[in-house]
């Protein structure tokens, strides 16, 4: 029988083992804030390779995490390393190649308006409600909620799959989303929760300076990987 998630018993389990390791979850927490911040205080200077260094550091930021949660022992072996290489790639391109999709959807939206009577004013309407939106934080957070509807299916369920592979478990795709089936609505709540409304309530209350917003992202960071391993638990572990 498919498990049922319940968001408010979920929420609660995640801050209370958050609370229990505190200590744990500041290291990686301070790991965090200090890669954030050397990326934003120089990412200007050496933009590619910092780019580079910062998104190889959050990797191995995020398979340390998983790695240690789980008590692996060896962390690194060369097989854990090539599976989850591979598994974030196709998961990666996977994610990518839905962006490619909706970008292509609005150039055909773009074709179809030289053509259809009546429709190039649904475009300049959709064009202007786009450019209204992103001119505020509201507006930029409501443009959010789509996106995060459509990484759920394309990169964060697809994810547990990574999570596997670390473990050396069942990595494949297919199980990621059989064993979510029946949970999809109540996963993607909790993930606009931690992707979507924290980091806009932040972004009100966090003075948009490398210290600040270093700090920011740590706090985030830690809530999101706590949730998202949490949820591959529930679901994953028997």
């Amino acid at each position: 029988m498919p498990k049922k998630l319940n968001i408010k018993e979920f929420c609660i389990n995640s801050l209370s083992f958050m609370a229990k390791n505190f200590v744990l979850l500041f290291l990686f927490g301070l790991a965090s804030f200090s890669g954030s911040f050397l990326s934003l205080k120089y990412v200007f200077k050496h933009q590619i390779g910092m780019m580079f260094s910062y998104a190889l550091f959050c990797y191995f930021f995020y398979y340390v995490f998983v790695s240690l949660y789980y008590e692996q022992k060896p962390i690194f072996t060369s097989k854990k390393l090539v599976n989850s290489l591979v598994k974030m790639f196709v998961i990666f391109a996977l994610s990518l190649s839905a962006v490619i999709f909706g970008h292509l959807f609005f150039k055909l939206l773009k074709y179809m308006a030289q053509y259809l009577v009546g429709f190039p004013d649904v475009y300049n309407l959709l064009k202007d409600v786009y450019h209204f939106l992103n001119a505020s934080r509201v507006g930029r957070f409501l443009l959010y909620i789509p996106m995060i509807f459509l990484l759920t299916f394309t990169f964060f369920i697809p994810g547990f799959a990574w999570i596997s592979a670390i473990n050396e478990g069942d990595a494949s795709l297919w199980s990621a989303y059989s064993k979510t089936s029946g949970n999809y609505l109540k996963i993607t709540i909790i993930l606009l929760i931690v992707y979507a409304v924290l980091p806009f309530l932040f972004s009100l209350l966090i003075f948009p300076s490398p210290l600040f917003l270093s700090l920011s992202n740590a706090v985030l960071t830690i809530i999101q990987l706590v949730s998202f391993i949490r949820l591959y638990d529930f679901f994953y572990q028997d």
